[in-house]
């Protein structure tokens, strides 16, 4: 077993099609998945009222087993369509935060449509989406999720719990090196079809009572705790690294904080 230095290099691989490396039962594993197209869900069950244009700036920071895996932020567009109904789409950019391996690239880019429909009470909402992104390191994807909302509305603070599966595929996925800085190979992978869930808590704080009460859709600050969970389809699986240990893996999680901020225009 590696030194508590070396489990550290494990905790930003991997959300992304870039490498993974953590700890699991005693054992190191390096673990290539492919992502979620979208990184942070602080949505509540309201939607945009009809012809109303909603913009907004997210952001997380979500960790593995020691450090911060990636840090992450984003910038989407929501569109009322109909009384209860929205579309909306974003732009992710994340950067993994560990040093070791120097040879991959830490960089993830993504993009993501969907839509989202509420109910007569506006306690409860579906929403789903399609999208995809390319991580330098380990090559393109395609992913899909669909979920559910709840919320307590009020004019004041909204408490909400969110909830969705997730499929993702690789497209072009190429091999990941898990290469040292002294150029030790210490195992390869590569991304397959993967899937999950995403489960979180957020809050959001309503900045405007009076267009609230009016239907609309007010200034609004949000923030969160969520996690997610991705496991690839080949699971469970043995692999073994250059360096003969044999583990047993099958994906990866992050649990981290997000917080944004969403306006009307």
């Amino acid at each position: 077993m590696r030194s508590g230095t070396a489990l550290r290099e494990g905790v930003w691989h991997g959300l992304v099609g870039a490498a993974l490396l953590s700890v699991v039962g005693g054992a190191c594993s390096y673990t290539v998945v492919s992502p979620p197209a979208r990184f942070v869900n602080l949505e509540s069950a309201s939607t945009a009222a009809p012809g109303e244009t909603v913009a907004g700036v997210h952001g997380g920071a979500l960790s593995g087993v020691f450090d911060p895996a990636v840090v992450t932020g984003s910038v989407g567009v929501r569109r009322g369509v109909t009384e209860g109904v929205e579309v909306d789409a974003d732009a992710t950019y994340g950067r993994l935060q560990y040093d070791g391996f120097p040879g991959i690239d830490r960089n993830i880019y993504a993009a993501r449509v969907g839509a989202k429909a509420r109910n007569v009470g506006r306690y409860a909402a579906a929403f789903g989406g399609l999208g995809g992104g390319y991580a330098p390191a380990g090559g393109g994807f395609l992913a899909a999720d669909v979920g559910a909302v709840l919320s307590l509305p009020n004019c004041y603070v909204v408490p909400s719990l969110i909830g969705s599966g997730i499929a993702s595929v690789p497209v072009g996925a190429k091999q990941v090196d898990f290469v040292s800085a002294d150029g030790t190979l210490a195992a390869s992978d590569k991304a397959v079809t993967s899937y999950g869930f995403s489960l979180g808590v957020g809050l959001e704080v309503l900045l405007s009572q009076a267009r609230c009460r009016a239907g609309l859709t007010p200034p609004r600050i949000q923030l969160g705790v969520a996690g997610t969970r991705m496991i690839r389809s080949d699971a469970p699986r043995s692999m073994t690294t250059t360096g003969g240990e044999t583990t047993d893996r099958d994906g990866y999680g992050v649990v981290g904080l997000t917080a944004g901020f969403e306006f009307p225009f």
